[in-house]
């Protein structure tokens, strides 16, 4: 069996067990790509803080220890990072010993079954490439709330307004806004490329904001 064939069993599967609400299938940056990657709620009733889940998945003929690398490196996207490998009699004490010591979980693929193994340690990534994967997704985080929510089914960002609070309260959508000031700063030091009239620095608030807090301003004018 292909590497690929393996992807959406193992995306079911962290939409089973690990309680993901979205996943995806080869998404990333230049880069990299993780195979499978989910997004779970993991904040409580207090916040809307979610994990990213990154599997690197194999079909049994790869080698252990670089496997284990690819794995490893998603932890620049996710919070948590594991290989998934076909084994049917499991992984030896001496692979989960390697995929301890580097710090990733290991997923058994037996047949039509999968069963975690080893659990993941939890990962901060680098915000820039945790948000820009959560993009890729469709998804991002509220700069108000801080929860995350759905931009749309492309990247076209259809659930949001531009920057048009009024139209947000009608159509009941978010908003994307442009910070500007920050573009021209992070343009001026040559951190951002482009020019001074285009900026890429995109924020969102997410349509419950837009509702409960943003409409009460709009309708107290």
């Amino acid at each position: 069996m292909r590497e690929k064939e393996l992807y959406p069993n193992v995306a079911k599967w962290l939409e089973k067990e690990h309680k993901c609400f979205e996943t995806g299938i080869n998404k990333g940056l230049k880069y990299s790509r993780v195979d499978v990657v989910g997004v779970r709620d993991v904040g409580g009733d207090l916040s809307g803080e979610v994990e990213i889940i990154g599997v690197e998945v194999k079909a049994g003929r790869s080698a252990f220890a670089t496997s284990c690398g690819q794995a490893y490196g998603y932890k620049v996207y996710a919070n948590r990072v594991y290989l998934a490998d076909i084994r049917e009699e499991g992984f030896s004490h001496e692979e989960t010993q390697i995929a301890s010591n580097l710090g990733i979980g290991l997923i058994q693929i037996k047949g039509t079954r999968i069963r975690e193994i080893l659990s993941s340690p939890y990962y901060d990534p680098y915000a820039n490439f945790r948000l820009r994967m959560l993009e890729c997704l469709h998804l991002g985080t509220c700069r108000l709330c801080g929860s995350c929510f759905k931009l749309g089914e492309d990247r076209r960002y259809g659930n949001l307004a531009r920057e048009n609070v009024r139209k947000a309260i009608q159509q009941e959508k978010g908003i994307l806004c442009w910070n500007r000031e920050t573009s021209e700063r992070k343009r001026s030091m040559g951190i951002r490329d482009g020019r001074e009239d285009t900026t890429y620095q995109r924020r969102f608030i997410c349509p419950d904001c837009v509702y409960h807090l943003l409409s009460q301003l709009d309708a107290g004018e």
